[in-house]
């Protein structure tokens, strides 16, 4: 659960048990201003009646019923009060009913609430030397539907400014936590190798503070990539150079003697008299072996450097490779597509785009268990004269787990030429899946075509 939504529950819990206090505080109150209301008016109706009474009996010796209904009426519909004259509990003589009494505006879970006890809203007043009695009871309706109505108000406007205080917080507390965000996006980018991400300042100390620590780790996570990119470069040239030197030294010294050796078997097999068949069979001995380690120092400097690089590029030493490789590993066929120009590369990146395609194969070779294996060079321009080369390499061998098997298979080496020459680099693979490298080198217009 998110920041932004933890702290938006926790005020609209807080709303929800204030307004639950809230309710209750009113509905108390409006209860006990119900039961005021209509015990004041019970309490005049029945001081008014009293008196009424009193004045018919000091005037009569026998109160006439007809008169006292005739006062009684005269009193209209007292409002909340409800007004009966009877001789008995069956015998009603007049009955009055409360004005205003519509108990159906207030929900009956309200009425209940604050509803009067009732055996609280009766009086009964007795006319003397007639039997008669003059019953005023409450009746709370009206009153009921009074309260519900700025109850309601009340609490619709307390619910209205909850909603709103809780939409005001969470676009407020969205908006604090914008920068927060920022950051995250930031340290994915950096995850994916972006080293140049920078967070900028958004007003606030606390934010201001971890972006600035951001920006310094960035900085120098970027000044240690870079750093480490020139050191693999020239950790690679000085390999690349050992392998050149090495490499002319066996076909300079080992080569021209291993040349001499054949020559001379050959020469003595050619003087050696015809009786002595030991001494021929003997040269051509030596010169078989002679050629046959020719063509292993000739395998090994092509390993160490191919010549065919140098005088035919990139692209031509890579059909080489791949048809030699091809020829010694009849389980898998590699299939090799270039798809656009290949400009002109300079000797670093063809010799480490050369590489990485060796350390592939080597690695579906020895590890994937592959039938089928695809190379795809494609060179794709784009504005202001620059081209983006991708190297694709794929195969449909067992695949690995990749986050289990990191730096494993020859992949820190790949990474390393990789990032040597400025390419991105990824890697897809799944167990039972085959694997997918490839790489992406923005290539500078300078590069003669």
């Amino acid at each position: 659960m998110n920041l932004r939504l933890r702290l938006t529950l926790l005020l609209t819990s807080i709303f929800v048990i204030t307004l639950g206090v809230g309710a209750g505080y009113v509905m108390k109150n409006a209860r006990a201003a119900v039961t005021d209301e209509l015990l004041s008016s019970l309490d005049l109706a029945s001081s008014l009646i009293g008196l009424m009474v009193a004045q018919e009996a000091s005037e009569t010796s026998a109160p006439d019923p007809v008169r006292l209904a005739r006062q009684l009426t005269g009193l209209g519909h007292p409002r909340h009060l409800h007004i009966e004259l009877s001789s008995s509990p069956e015998a009603l003589v007049l009955a009055l009913p409360a004005a205003g009494g519509n108990r159906a505006r207030a929900p009956d879970w309200f009425i209940r609430t604050i509803e009067p006890d009732r055996l609280d809203l009766l009086r009964s007043v007795r006319v003397p030397n007639s039997g008669l009695h003059v019953i005023v009871r409450a009746d709370p309706a009206a009153e009921i539907s009074e309260v519900w109505s700025e109850t309601r108000l009340m609490l619709g406007v307390l619910v209205a400014f909850g909603v709103v205080a809780v939409a005001l917080v969470s676009l407020v507390v969205g908006r604090a936590l914008r920068p927060l965000y920022a950051v995250a996006a930031a340290l994915e980018r950096v995850e994916r190798g972006e080293y140049a991400s920078r967070v900028a300042g958004s007003g606030s100390s606390e934010v201001d503070a971890i972006a600035e620590r951001f920006n310094h780790m960035a900085s120098v996570l970027e000044r240690s990539h870079r750093e480490m990119t020139a050191l693999a470069t020239r950790s690679l040239a000085i390999q690349e150079e050992e392998r050149r030197n090495l490499a002319h030294e066996l076909h300079d010294e080992m080569g021209q003697s291993i040349s001499a050796i054949k020559a001379l078997a050959v020469s003595i097999g050619q003087r050696a008299p015809a009786a002595d068949g030991t001494l021929a069979t003997s040269a051509a001995t030596i010169a078989n072996v002679c050629t046959d380690v020719y063509d292993r120092v000739r395998h090994m400097m092509m390993r160490l450097r191919p010549i065919i690089l140098d005088e035919l590029g990139l692209v031509t030493a890579l059909q080489n490779m791949i048809d030699d490789w091809n020829g010694h590993h009849e389980e898998t066929f590699c299939r090799f597509d270039v798809t656009g120009r290949v400009p002109s590369l300079s000797p670093e990146t063809s010799i480490n785009l050369f590489r990485i395609v060796q350390e592939a194969l080597t690695n579906i070779a020895r590890h994937a268990r592959a039938t089928e294996a695809a190379i795809v060079l494609a060179v794709e321009p784009l504005a202001s004269g620059r081209a983006k080369l991708r190297l694709r390499i794929s195969d449909n061998g067992v695949g690995f787990d990749v986050d289990r098997i990191a730096r494993g298979l020859g992949l820190v080496g790949i990474a390393e030429r990789a990032r040597a020459i400025g390419g991105t680099l990824s890697l897809a693979s799944r167990a039972g899946a085959g694997t997918q490298f490839e790489l992406d080198l923005i290539l500078e217009p300078e590069s003669p075509a």
